[in-house]
């Protein structure tokens, strides 16, 4: 006979005994997953969404959706991802009537509420207390707090977990697989990768259920989910057959994918210096490197365990979220800032409290609560000190209120400074579309200011041969250029040959020597260039 504490419960009398604090099925969870998860995702919005403004890759996202309210193209007219995030916040736009980043906020916290009330729902069919799924949903709605404009990737990789437990609840079920498959290709509608990661996902889940023997049918299945990902990804093969000039770049930005992200070593324990920082930024640089470790190793227990037991639903919840926070672990590790990583390992909540659930469960109640609070600690102390309102709370007096869109934001001081004195200077010389360019990767400015951006390529990181670099002075003349702002330091990771002269050297040359420099003096090295043709000769005043 098993020890007490490894006895398992069968699946009807697992469902007896937590019917009582589960509540009912069906419409019920709906409504309760969707409410709870929109009340969740309106606190922390409400909380913290006037800090903070990242005018590079934040600034991207609103940029992007900006002129795709307006009508314009994703990938075919502008440098961008895949089109599914900003038609997502276009919507939104239309239905608030503006297109600031007040709105576009709203749009990320949307996808997000809808990423917390799908695994919600998927926590409470697999019989989780409503206790440890309201814990759950905090823990989760603080993770996606940071970095808030990839909201997206996170409540995908979220979506994922609700649709591997779908499947392996019912592995027989073709049309399971069929819903997986469709979930997919509109994953890979948001973002490539992610729709990569659906199939990794889904693979896995194919090779462990044969592994452990589970009877369904594989070939059927397969065929059925590569039906739903046709069907899912429709948009973008409706996209690319009708609309005209999308399909090469599309096809260029597939090719150019490998070159665009620069790879930083994993933060383990033993890579970790934490020497000169405050107590709380060595804590988070801890708490970081220690996740490192421990969200692959829970993934990896947790499917060991699980080892086919379907009676166990805490074990199959813990097991599906590892299988789809696995093939998330090469985004947080391909770039290993804590940027990347707190896209890639959202999923380790969902591990974390099936898990705990399952040792309580099983009268292991000291190791649960242990494992539970230990990663919760560490999600916590991970996260919060990157929270905007966080971030605001510590250093108060390096925060300025700037209008953005009708809205008052609080950003960094020197940003702040910069934003006045572009505005400024971008309305005396004329406010005309496609008239500013802002280098190497300002983006957000674009939006700040409504204005259109002078060429395709939005940020100037990546080095471009002499044609390229031509083709887009040439759109600079068309659009009359009339102000740049440029910043000559401004680089990645500290490396030298990213910087704007070298990876643009003839696009440099070509402002330097035609504009000329404000003596208005900026902050961080930014250097304001003008065209006297255009501009107000106050420009030319400090």
């Amino acid at each position: 006979m098993a020890a007490p504490a490894e006895q398992e419960l069968s699946a009807p009398d697992l469902a007896r005994k937590t019917h009582a604090f589960t509540g009912s099925t069906g419409r019920a969870v709906i409504v309760e997953s969707a409410l709870l998860s929109i009340l969740v995702c309106s606190g922390v919005f409400l909380l913290q969404w006037r800090y903070g403004f990242n005018w590079s890759d934040e600034g991207w996202l609103w940029y992007i959706s900006q002129r795709t309210a307006l009508g314009q193209i994703p990938i075919r007219d502008f440098f961008s991802y895949d089109p599914g995030r900003y038609y997502w916040s276009a919507c939104f736009f239309k239905i608030l009537r503006g297109n600031g980043l007040f709105e576009q906020l709203i749009a990320n916290a949307a996808f997000g509420a809808l990423g917390l009330a799908t695994v919600y729902f998927a926590m409470a069919r697999m019989q989780v207390r409503r206790a440890w799924r309201v814990v759950v949903l905090l823990a989760l709605a603080i993770m996606l707090g940071f970095p808030r404009h990839k909201t997206y990737e996170q409540a995908l990789s979220l979506i994922c977990v609700a649709g591997i437990a779908f499947v392996m609840t019912k592995p027989m079920a073709w049309k399971r697989w069929f819903a997986l498959g469709a979930a997919t290709g509109i994953a890979a509608f948001i973002g490539r990768n992610s729709g990569l990661y659906f199939a990794v996902a889904a693979l896995l889940l194919f090779l462990l259920l044969k592994f452990t023997g589970e009877q369904f049918a594989g070939g059927r299945t397969l065929l059925a989910c590569a039906a739903g990902v046709i069907v899912g990804y429709s948009p973008m093969i409706l996209m690319l057959c009708f609309v005209r000039g999308l399909a090469s770049p599309f096809f260029q930005s597939v090719l150019f994918a490998p070159h665009q992200q620069l790879g930083l070593p994993i933060p383990f324990p033993w890579h970790v210096h934490v020497k000169g920082l405050s107590f709380a930024d060595a804590l988070q640089a801890r708490a970081v490197s220690i996740l490192c470790i421990v969200v692959p190793a829970a993934y990896l227990f947790a499917i060991w365990k699980w080892k086919g037991k379907t009676g166990d639903s805490y074990l199959r919840l813990a097991c599906a979220a590892s299988l789809a926070g696995l093939p998330y672990l090469h985004h947080a590790f391909s770039r290993a800032d804590f940027f990347h990583i707190a896209q890639g390992i959202v999923p380790f909540a969902v591990v974390a409290s099936a898990l705990g659930v399952y040792l309580w469960q099983t009268e292991r109640r000291r190791v649960s609560l242990a494992f539970s609070f230990t990663a919760l600690a560490l999600i916590f102390a991970a996260w919060l000190p990157y929270e905007p309102v966080i971030q605001y709370l510590r250093k108060p007096g390096s925060f300025e209120p700037i209008a953005i869109a009708d809205k008052h934001f609080y950003v960094g001081a020197n940003q702040a400074a910069v934003m006045k004195a572009v505005s400024s200077a971008f309305h005396q010389c004329g406010s005309v579309n496609g008239s500013f360019l802002a280098a190497p990767y300002y983006p957000g400015l674009y939006a700040f200011l409504n204005t259109k951006a002078p060429f395709w390529d939005l940020y100037q990181l990546w080095p471009r041969d002499d044609e390229f670099q031509l083709n887009e002075i040439n759109l600079l003349k068309q659009n009359n250029l009339s102000l740049v702002l440029l910043n000559r330091e401004a680089t990645m990771d500290g490396i030298e040959a990213l910087k704007i002269d070298r990876t643009y050297p003839k696009l440099v040359a070509y402002i330097t020597e035609t504009f000329e420099r404000s003596e208005l003096q900026l902050p961080d090295d930014f250097e304001l260039y003008y065209s006297p043709r255009s501009c107000n000769s106050s420009l030319s005043e400090k």
